[in-house]
């Protein structure tokens, strides 16, 4: 009965989410990360994606972008968890079917 609720805790969540994402107008100064800056290494898709970690239940951890009004799922929930409530830069690829980025590193900002 409990992974059942949790199941359909983390599908109403990701139902949410998703549905609160919207697409940058334009960009802006505060927002010169989120627009996705191309990062040289392993996979030349990627992007910085800046925001703050965030969980309500402590076990889904998605990057919520303030700037932007947009969360993003992350594939890393363990390097996400160590960063929870701090301010951040992803960089990774996003499948923008899923609003899934696929982590490859996340640094705090200051």
């Amino acid at each position: 009965m409990k992974n059942l609720l949790l199941g359909m805790t983390i599908i109403c969540f990701a139902l949410c989410a998703s549905s609160r994402r919207v697409p940058a107008q334009t960009p802006t100064s505060t927002a010169r990360v989120a627009t996705g800056q191309p990062t040289s290494g392993p996979d030349d898709n990627a992007r910085h994606f800046e925001g703050v970690i965030v969980s309500k239940n402590g076990q889904l951890f998605v990057l919520r972008d303030d700037a932007n009004n947009t969360w993003y799922h992350l594939d890393d929930q363990q390097a996400a968890g160590k960063h929870l409530g701090k301010k951040v830069v992803v960089i990774g690829t996003l499948d923008a079917r899923t609003d899934v980025i696929r982590v490859q590193k996340i640094d705090e900002t200051t």
